[in-house]
């Protein structure tokens, strides 16, 4: 059937569909066949021929050799009539062996031994748009085993089913029946991961990187990540209510401030540097406050009224910013008047008192009685009640008086006053005083106090209110209802009946009783039941429903509780979907909408959310509203619409006039008849006035409406108090204060002149009193109390409520977002954790829950497999983690390793004892109670609930001496003071209950893996709102480096304040207000590099000076070879003269030189030295130094010269270079001995013999 050739071709059809599907789209799916039965039971082919024999079937059985089943599947586009020598244009697949005669899969499995997952399955991979419309044929083949020559007689049985098929999870089952074999299966078209659509030509793939954010859902669309928003899901939403035109980020949840702006929200502006008392709208501004003046408002321009410097009654004048004058008061001087001078002298003590001048000015020392700085106070003595009995007290002057009662007398009414001796009694044997009174023992028939009443008479018996009746024997009372007794001296107590019903309780009263109801019943004796819905207990609109003494409220989707009073939190029962900034989407069980869109109520009740880019929101505000959360009503009286003093109020994009008297109209534009009420009688004529009228009386009619003949006033004739007075022809009112006109009708000062109002309240004048209407956000009698819109709390979550005028804001804990903080971050949408791993997405973190072999917080350490660790007589497997109280602990290769904090005994609550509301306190662990424990400090009381977990072993003593409230420091020691606001520490908090809660935290675990961690804790001695906590690392005996101790405290003292600066659960630290920390200063260290600089300069300077010395003085001694190989020169010019130097060349030098010129004094007897002196003379003449005339030489001439000289036969030479002058030294008086030699005379004499 299908050939070499046809394969070739369908090979080339499909390389083409396949390449043009590639450039058109980049859709990748499969076709799926799952077969589901095979049944051929007599294991014959399609021809009749049996499988494995060379009989036909017709001719008997086949046999017990069963078929080798094996399947051919070719795909291909939809045709109306099937050719099966076609093309596989869409694919074809081909099986191995997969069965016998018959054969069945169940569930993907076949039945039997051997399964596999995939038995059955045939998948034909297709790379293009898939068209829906398709042709399926399967082959049912037998594997050939040389009993047929031909290929194509070996096909058992062929189905064709053809039709049209989505992509997705759902498979259509074919069946297919025949006389030869039946064939069951089921088809289905999967889209390959990341393709999506009714032709899987949807590409969709999840990034998280530069260039987007996003996920996809099951149709492959986008949707971003949690924080990112935009097109391609590349823009970050910035901190909840970040300013739009002064705030940027490039993160989620960031509020990164543009130049100029300042705040958490970036909504404040910088002002200028240095700018004391001022504000600004935008950066760099410097607007003064009041009071204040100067470029950076440093100038206080009311000093006076800010400071009030005079004293002593001084007046203060502000002359220039930050200048004043103190004008004094006779007796004071100085710049603030502080100076008394002679303040005695005006006598200002009063009373006696006596004047004494101390430097502040004068000091009254009072006498008994008086009191005050001027004496000037009597002393109240009767304040301490001196009189006793009930006695009342005068105050007088350094004294008081007692008034006593009748029966007490003595200056405090303690002295017991004897009655009897005022004869009391009457009709008595005798009178005995008692004290605070007296007793009559009266004759027989006479009774009362003073035995003046006849027990035979009526006059005087019956009280209360009784009737006295004459009777035969004497009297008898008639006693008014609730009395009773003899004279109606009992009253009756009407409750001892118990007459109230229904729990209510008996009050006796003077003529009965009277039943104080419980709710819900009422009647004389509670004996009716009211109905507990009326009135309505539901708030929010919520429905009442009664029930047998209670009642139900039906409450709306977004409130919860007993009255319907709390906002509720639909997320924490729901799963909730972040639709954008201000809705997320509920699941609910409503069948016509499955998920149900909650909008943020943020924008208040006269708003609605509308999502921004960037995280952020706006409000649409409802008609006559504006603002930021639409909190604001706009003032529509702002353009003052009423007339003639009428009073506006604003109302929701309306107002109100409230008229004055005599004024009416929408707008108060209109004078109020008061002529239209005919008020003038008989007669009279009414003029209109404002707020008034006037009657024109005829016929001698009197008053103000001509009603009176005798006199124009009346009582009604003024109005509110007015006196009236009778002129005669008219009357005249004289007004009470705050009244005018000429009835008193007219208000002159309004109660509103003060402006009582508030806040922009707007009042209201009624008479003597006023009325404030306030404006939205605020309340009260004059509108200073602002409404708390954070009630009932609108923040989920945790998240902090801040309220505003008429609007809040919510900040959310950490690990939520959101409007109202109602949206849990899902920290896992970042795929955190390394591949393999689970994340679990949990409050403000995630969880990883890796596999074997990986360990870590984010499974990114191979650990591989390794040996279990038994620890506390329980088996853990390698690399697993779990904790010991407030140790964590893991298991690495056979090994434990736990951190080394050091717990102490766990606060516990006490069984027996009621817990607070607000106490937490996790239970003791297994084998261990909760104990008492009298030593435990009390923070935020009652704390008798509390105990301490038990222990088998008594606690490791500890010695070490960083211990709170010792003030003791080192540099493995620091101290940590925690300051809270006590009113938000939960009640029943203890120190130990704190302390606890530190050494729990994760960061303690990670700072004590290598050395024990200490932590102790004890109320602050100085500050009762404050608790102090000592931190230590135990000694480990390995290092003595005071350096990495002072580190390691330093890092952990930091690591706890970090941890701590977090919002998390814990009540008691979102209490915490301050943290302070004192930790050892460490020294600064000391520098060696100036000291080892200044000793290389130096080093340095002394090289230079010595290669100075020697270059000097290699130099000279250059100098002087040069000048002693000159002389060489010379000397041997003048060699034959060296046979004469015996002779004196003194002598020589008076026969060159002139007599005038001759000043060689006492030389001339010596003689000159021996020729054969030292070589060293020669030496020192040369250079001039041992030369005792001026360094010219005389020489005697050579014979021929002589004639020539005359008689001075003496040649004098030089003794200098050729090019330098001659070498000088200072010469002595000793040794100068030829003095004023005429050099111009020498010169000309020998300039002929000069060398």
């Amino acid at each position: 059937m299908w050939n070499n050739l046809g394969k070739l071709h369908r090979f080339s059809l499909v390389c083409l569909l396949l390449t043009l599907g590639a450039e058109v789209s980049h859709s990748t799916g499969y076709f799926e066949l799952q077969l589901i039965s095979v049944e051929n039971p007599n294991g014959q082919l399609l021809n009749g021929d049996c499988c494995d024999a060379e009989k036909s079937a017709a001719e008997g059985h086949c046999g017990a050799d069963e078929c080798d089943t094996y399947f051919r599947v070719c795909l291909k586009e939809y045709q109306t009539e099937v050719t099966t020598n076609g093309q596989c244009t869409y694919g074809s697949e081909t099986t191995k062996v997969i069965g016998g005669n018959t054969f069945q899969f169940k569930g993907g499995q076949k039945t039997g031994q051997n399964r596999n997952n995939d038995a059955g399955k045939i998948l034909i991979p297709f790379q293009f748009a898939w068209p829906r419309a398709y042709t399926v044929i399967v082959e049912a083949w037998d594997r050939d085993n040389g009993t047929h020559s031909n290929d194509d007689e070996l096909l058992i049985e062929r189905s064709i089913h053809k039709g049209m098929i989505n992509p997705g999870e759902e498979k259509q089952p074919v069946e297919y029946k025949s006389s030869t074999a039946s064939l069951e299966y089921t088809i289905r078209v999967r889209c390959d991961e990341n393709y999506y659509g009714s032709k899987c030509n949807k590409v969709c793939r999840p990034r998280d990187d530069y260039f987007g954010h996003y996920v996809c859902d099951q149709l492959g669309n986008r949707g971003c990540m949690e924080g990112w928003t935009g097109p391609d899901c590349k823009s970050a939403i910035c901190k909840q209510g970040c300013s739009l035109q002064h705030g940027t980020c490039s993160v989620p949840g960031e509020c990164k401030c543009n130049y100029g702006w300042q705040g958490p929200l970036c909504d404040e502006c910088l002002p200028y540097p240095g700018c004391v008392h001022g504000t600004c709208n935008e950066p760099w501004q410097c607007t003064c406050e009041k009071n204040w003046g100067g470029l950076l408002c440093d100038k206080d321009l009311n000093y006076c009224g800010t400071n009030r410097p005079c004293k002593n009654g001084g007046t203060c004048m502000n002359t220039e910013p930050d200048e004043y004058n103190c004008a004094c008061p006779d007796g004071y001087s100085g710049k603030n008047c502080e100076i008394a001078e002679h303040a005695c002298v005006s006598n200002p003590c009063a009373s006696g008192g006596t004047c004494h001048e101390v430097p502040s000015g004068f000091e009254c020392h009072c006498p008994a009685g008086w009191s005050g700085p001027t004496c000037a106070k009597d002393t109240d003595e009767c304040a301490s009640s001196p009189c006793a009995q009930g006695g009342t007290c005068m105050d007088m002057e350094n004294g008081f008086e007692c008034l006593c009662p009748p029966q007490w007398t003595g200056k405090t009414c303690q002295i017991d006053v004897n009655e009897c001796a005022g004869k009391p009694c009457l009709n008595a044997y005798s009178c005995k005083n008692l004290i605070g009174g007296y007793h009559c023992a009266c004759f027989r028939g006479w009774v009362g106090q003073n035995c003046d009443t006849n027990m035979n008479s009526c006059h005087g018996q019956c009280q209360n209110g009784g009737t006295c009746k004459e009777v035969a024997r004497g009297y008898q009372c008639v006693c008014q209802a609730g009395f009773v007794g003899r004279h109606c001296e009992v009253q009756r107590n009407r409750c001892a009946s118990s007459p109230c019903r229904n729990g209510g309780r008996c009050h006796a009263l003077l003529e009965g009783f009277m039943c104080e109801c419980p709710q819900g019943f009422a009647g004389t004796t509670c004996e009716v039941q009211n109905d507990p819905c009326s009135p309505n207990p539901c708030q929010n609109k919520a429905q009442c429903h009664s029930l047998m003494g209670d009642f139900y409220c039906s409450c709306p989707d977004d409130y919860e509780g007993k009255t319907c009073s709390e906002l509720k939190d639909h997320c924490k029962t729901n799963h909730c979907q972040v639709i954008d900034s201000c809705t997320v989407a509920v699941a609910t069980n409503d069948t016509q909408k499955r998920v149900w869109h909650i909008s943020s109520n943020v924008c208040g009740p006269h708003g609605r959310c509308i999502s921004l880019p960037a995280g952020n929101f706006s409000c649409s505000c409802e008609p006559g509203f504006t603002g930021t959360y639409c909190h604001e009503n706009i003032n529509d009286c702002a353009p003052s619409p009423c007339k003639n003093g009428g009073t506006c109020i604003d109302g929701i994009n309306s107002f109100q006039c409230f008229c004055p008297d005599g004024w009416e109209g929408s707008l108060c534009d209109v004078d109020v008849n008061e002529c239209n009420r005919n008020s003038c009688q008989n007669g009279g004529q009414c003029v209109d006035l404002l707020n008034d009228f006037y009657c024109n009386c005829v016929d001698n009619w009197k008053g103000k409406t001509c009603h009176s003949r005798e006199s124009q006033c009346d009582s009604t004739t003024c109005s509110n108090g007015g006196t009236c007075y009778d002129h005669g022809d008219s009357f005249l009112c004289s007004c009470p204060s705050g009244w005018g006109g000429s009835t008193c009708n007219t208000a002159k000062n309004s109660t509103c002149d003060s402006g009582p109002c508030e806040n922009g309240g707007t009042c209201v004048g009624v008479g003597d009193a006023f009325n404030c209407i306030c404006k939205d956000g605020w309340e009260g009698a004059t509108c200073a109390q602002n409404v708390d819109d954070c009630n009932p709390h609108p923040c989920y979550n945790g998240g902090v409520c801040v309220d505003g005028v008429n609007w809040f804001r919510c900040e959310c804990a950490p690990g939520f977002a959101g409007p109202d903080c109602r949206i849990n971050i899902d920290e896992c949408q970042s795929s955190p954790c390394a591949e393999g791993s689970t994340c679990v997405d949990e409050i403000n973190g995630y969880r990883c829950v890796c596999p074997p072999g990986h360990a870590g917080a984010r499974c990114q350490e191979f650990i591989g497999l390794g040996k279990s660790c038994r620890h506390a007589g329980l088996q853990f497997p390698h690399g697993s983690r779990w904790e010991e109280e407030c140790n964590a602990c893991q298991c690495v290769n056979g090994y434990v390793g736990c951190s080394k904090v050091r717990c102490g005994r766990r606060p516990c609550l006490l069984p027996k004892v009621p817990p607070p509301p607000d106490a937490d306190a996790p239970p003791c662990p297994a084998g261990h109670e909760c104990v008492e424990h009298q030593f435990l400090t009390c923070f935020s009381p009652p704390c008798h609930q509390w105990g301490v977990c038990s222990t088998p072993d008594p606690p490791t003593p500890l010695h070490t001496q960083c211990e709170p409230n010792s003030g003791y420091l080192d540099n493995s020691c620091a101290r940590i003071t925690l300051i809270f606001k006590k009113d938000k520490v939960p009640q029943g908090t203890i120190v130990e209950k704190i302390c606890s809660e530190l050494r729990y935290l994760p960061v303690t675990r990670t700072l004590a893996e290598e050395r024990a961690l200490l932590i102790l804790c004890d109320q602050s001695y100085s500050n009762s709102d404050a608790v102090e906590v000592a931190m230590s690392f135990e000694q480990d005996g390995r290092s003595k480096d005071s350096d990495r101790d002072r580190g390691q405290i330093q890092k952990a003292a930091s690591a706890v304040i970090g941890a701590l600066s977090k919002r998390h659960n814990s009540s008691i630290m979102l209490a915490v207000v301050e943290i302070k920390v004192e930790m050892p200063v460490e020294p600064p260290p000391v520098g060696y590099l100036v000291p080892v600089l200044c000793v290389v300069f130096s080093l340095l300077w002394i090289f230079c000076i010595v290669v100075c010395v020697w270059w000097t003085r290699k130099r000279k001694k250059e100098r002087e070879r040069a000048a002693r190989s000159e002389d060489t020169t010379v000397n041997n010019q003048l060699e034959p003269l060296r046979n004469n130097r015996g002779k004196d060349i003194q002598y020589e030098c008076k026969k060159l030189m002139g007599p005038s010129d001759r000043a060689c004094d006492g030389a001339e007897g010596e003689e000159v030295g021996e020729p054969d002196g030292e070589p060293e003379e020669d030496e020192e003449r040369a250079l001039g130094m041992g030369d005792k005339c001026p360094p010219q030489k005389c020489a005697v001439a050579a014979p021929q010269d002589r004639g020539e000289m005359g008689k001075g036969g003496v040649i004098c030479t030089s003794r200098s270079g050729p090019v330098k002058a001659p070498h000088r030294t200072a010469y002595s008086p000793k040794d100068n001995r030829c003095k004023n030699l005429n050099a111009a005379k020498l010169s000309e004499d020998i300039k002929d013999h000069y060398v």
